[in-house]
């Protein structure tokens, strides 16, 4: 019997290494990264320059070159922080930006956060296009000088179909970057 036992032990531990180790690279192949942050302080608003890079997962790959879009949201949150409670939300802005391939065409195109439409016929141009550089306007707040700017972007899985959508306990469908905060009082 003890003998037994001692496999048993062996191969739960074997099988948890791999589902660590699975879990861990299905997490890596989706990641967005905020490479390069600028902030401009103008009259009456805040320009914010961005550019990001991003390693998407075959499964994303897939997905696009199927025809379905695969969008991204930009979220930029105006924080005050409170020590004691919540972070109070100022003010709040999402930006969507997507890509789309048409396979009767064999073209990729590109829509940014202004609504601007372009289009490819090369998959990876495409791709470095929509992560290419971001300008940003925001409308000054009364309440800048004591808050924080938060940054961050992540897949739109609402775009997604709704198998995939059902599907929560799947990570490699979760794509997100990491987050910036840049304190108010520095610009």
């Amino acid at each position: 019997m003890p003998f037994y036992r001692k496999n048993n032990l062996n191969l739960f531990l074997f099988f948890s290494l791999i589902t660590y180790l699975s879990l861990t690279f299905a997490n890596i192949e989706n990641t967005i990264e905020i490479k390069q942050i600028e902030l401009e302080n103008d009259e009456d608003k805040i320009i914010i320059n961005l550019e990001e890079i991003s390693t998407l997962s075959p499964k994303i790959i897939e997905l696009l070159e199927r025809g379905i879009p695969i969008a991204f949201n930009l979220k930029i949150e105006l924080i005050k922080e409170n020590a004691f409670w919540f972070d109070k939300v100022i003010n709040q802005n999402n930006f969507v930006y997507q890509i789309k391939y048409f396979s009767l065409r064999k073209v990729y195109e590109v829509i940014d956060i202004n609504g601007n439409k372009k289009i490819f016929e090369d998959e990876q141009v495409a791709i470095k296009n929509l992560l290419s550089n971001k300008e940003i306007i925001i409308k000054k707040n009364n309440h800048q000088n004591s808050a924080k700017l938060k940054i961050w972007v992540e897949l739109d899985k609402k775009k997604l179909p709704k198998a995939i959508q059902a599907d929560i306990f799947n990570k490699s469908w979760e794509a997100g970057s990491n987050i910036i905060i840049y304190d108010m009082n520095k610009l």
